[in-house]
């Protein structure tokens, strides 16, 4: 399927360098919040570190999906804003340590540093 947005046209949401960052970043997430998840009382933090960085990665594929609509972007940012709250969380809980916690927030701030710059319609 090829859609087109701003000037850009691609042939699938995953030919998108916002989506491509998501998925990087959502990855290196998602393997802290498996090792979280084995650490006890941190099973709750992790599943709510997984829906969030799920919610960026699905969030993106539909906006694209519907054509670049804006709205799609916001809300993956509000989720980029979510799971830097919850990893300032886990590393007030000593369950994250200050190197992992920086290379995963740099990779955050990459991600939203790219949705930023999406050239998508604005909806409103």
């Amino acid at each position: 399927m090829t859609m087109m947005i701003g000037a850009a046209v691609a042939a699938d949401y995953r030919d998108f360098e916002s989506w491509r960052r998501a998925r990087v970043a959502v990855c290196a997430v998602l393997e802290y919040a498996e090792s979280l998840s084995r650490i006890g009382g941190h099973r709750l933090l992790a599943r709510e570190i997984d829906r969030l960085s799920v919610s960026i990665l699905n969030t993106l594929a539909n906006g694209f999906e519907h054509h670049g609509d804006k709205e799609f972007v916001r809300r993956a940012l509000r989720s980029v804003d979510g799971l830097e709250q919850k990893l300032q969380t886990a590393s007030d809980r000593s369950s994250l340590t200050a190197v992992r916690r920086q290379t995963l927030l740099r990779e955050l701030r990459g991600l939203r540093r790219v949705l930023e710059k999406e050239p998508m319609n604005d909806s409103d």
